[in-house]
């Protein structure tokens, strides 16, 4: 378990930024306490904080342990014995949205098919994480200290809080045999499309079923992974479907000239119309982005805007690099302990499959991708720069340009932005490059200074 607990902490620390890491003297005290505390039984899992995130209009309580503390590093263990003896795939949300494009791409000629969206209420602190453990990993085959640290910890956070390391791979596990359960309810009912992305999912039928009947199963599903009545000794789960947030459509119900019908998923907006195509009734589709994403996007260059605004000392040039990295995709690489990590953030890279869907667009979604910078400007009472007078369709400053043209600031030496490009960037925002700094060290700081984050 040593071993284990000391590549967890050189993990941990490898994540934080270079000025907050911990010296290899801290490292091998919080590993010979947490050592310490498992041998003596004086770690305390209830020994959590308990935090009120908002999110917007979400609230989120998250719970966690102190940094470094025994209770964390014992946690993220039991994590990583987990993951060994499940093998869980946590699925990728630019892969599943792939899947869902292509498979409705597919329906546009189909003459009946069926589309369910559904969502779990507040998933991880519904889920009983006593419960889990009975049903799903007590019998599974676990050394014997392992399955005893595992049950003290359940029984002392009782549910898979947001916030602690365990609490994904808790739900999943339950969640895999809910997803088998659906696909076996269904198989007989013309299931083209399964996915599930956390407590989201989508269903697709190239046939006709009920409303009644995709609730029914799913509750069906949801009891018999949930609320096993073998288990009843556990807490129990509190998992429930959000009626408010389920999505049904039937082509059948689908009437030429009639209100279009549209369901989200995962931050994507799909907007079907019944059309007439030929001889016979189509279905045409717009696709955008939700009403609150578009908000999101719409705060964060506002804020951009408004603090350059309010600046005593304002830097024009500081702005001109944040708004470019904002209506950018940005690409970077960076070491964690023994690996490299690629990432991809931005608008760009969080909505790229719409590129493929330009002239498909929802009307807001348009709007919002053409003008969304430059009503920035006049919100917050700015004059339009020098670097924004370019006409709009040669603007590198335009969400929808770039996205039409994926446009990508790809910060990796040798084959994206050379070292000294970086540096003139690094620059002309502020930034001192005479420090000896490496290329990774100024990609670094050029992305917290534009906004970006790293």
């Amino acid at each position: 378990m040593k071993n284990e607990l000391q590549k967890i902490a050189e993990y941990q620390n490898a994540l934080l930024p270079l000025h907050e890491r911990k010296t290899e003297q801290a490292i091998k005290d919080a590993v010979d306490n947490a050592e310490k505390a498992y041998k003596d039984r004086s770690y305390n899992f209830k020994n959590y904080s308990t935090l009120k995130l908002r999110q917007g209009s979400d609230r989120r309580i998250v719970k966690m342990y102190s940094p470094f503390s025994s209770e964390e590093l014992l946690c993220i263990y039991l994590k990583r014995v987990l993951d060994k003896k499940y093998h869980i795939s946590y699925p990728n949300r630019n892969t599943f949205i792939r899947s869902l494009f292509d498979t409705i791409y597919g329906l546009k000629d189909m003459s009946d098919y069926v589309i369910f969206k559904f969502d779990f209420s507040d998933f991880f602190n519904s889920v009983s994480s006593v419960y889990v453990y009975q049903k799903y990993i007590k019998e599974v085959g676990l050394e014997r200290f392992q399955s005893e640290l595992l049950r003290e910890f359940v029984e002392s956070t009782e549910y898979a809080y947001a916030g602690l390391n365990t609490s994904n791979i808790l739900c999943e596990i339950a969640a895999k045999s809910f997803d088998s359960l659906v696909m076996q309810k269904f198989k007989d009912a013309g299931l083209i499309l399964y996915k599930r992305y956390v407590d989201d999912g989508i269903i697709i039928f190239n046939r006709y079923i009920s409303k009644d009947d995709c609730v029914a199963c799913i509750q069906d599903a949801i009891k018999e992974a949930f609320y096993d009545c073998a288990s009843a000794n556990a807490a129990s789960c509190k998992v429930e479907l959000n009626s408010g947030k389920t999505a049904y459509i039937a082509r059948r119900n689908m009437v030429v000239g009639g209100n279009a019908s549209e369901f989200d998923f995962l931050g994507y907006v799909f907007v079907l119309n019944a059309k007439i195509g030929g001889k016979t009734e189509k279905t045409e589709f717009q696709y955008g982005i939700t009403d609150k994403k578009i908000a999101k996007y719409t705060k964060r260059i506002n804020k951009i805007v408004r603090e350059y605004n309010e600046a005593p000392q304002k830097n024009m040039e500081l702005l001109r690099h944040q708004i470019k990295a904002f209506t950018h995709r940005t690409v970077y690489r960076i070491n964690r302990y023994k690996s490299v990590i690629w990432k991809s953030k931005g608008f760009l890279s969080n909505y790229c499959e719409l590129r493929f869907h330009m002239d498909e667009l929802t009307p807001k979604t348009e709007k919002f991708l053409k003008e969304v910078v430059r009503d920035a400007f006049a919100i917050n009472g700015v004059a339009l720069p020098y670097f924004m007078t370019n006409k709009d369709g040669e603007s590198i400053y335009s969400l929808y340009n770039n996205m039409r043209k994926y446009r990508t600031l790809l910060l990796v030496e040798m084959i994206g932005i050379d070292c000294g490009a970086l540096k003139k960037m690094c620059s002309q925002v502020g930034i001192d490059v005479t420090t000896g700094k490496g290329y990774d060290g100024l990609v670094r700081d050029y992305l917290i200074k534009v906004k970006v984050g790293h």
